[in-house]
């Protein structure tokens, strides 16, 4: 599963999806967390080891959905 980003139309953000199934992960962020998004959603993906660390440390919770 690759992973994008696209400049927002007429504001100074980004947004982060993925081009296969346009789940969008980031809607409005800079580019540097944009890139940092990308790293993380590579690495839970494709490490093994990183992915086993991560959903131990958050309890098996990727993100709490707001309100």
């Amino acid at each position: 599963m690759p992973y994008k980003t696209r400049k927002v139309n007429n504001r100074r953000c980004y947004r982060v999806y993925n081009p296969v199934n346009k789940k969008t992960f980031a809607k409005c962020t800079s580019k540097q967390k944009a890139v940092k998004q990308m790293r993380l959603l590579r690495a839970i993906q494709n490490s093994k080891k990183f992915r086993n660390n991560y959903r131990a440390k958050t309890g098996g919770k990727t993100m709490k959905k707001r309100g």
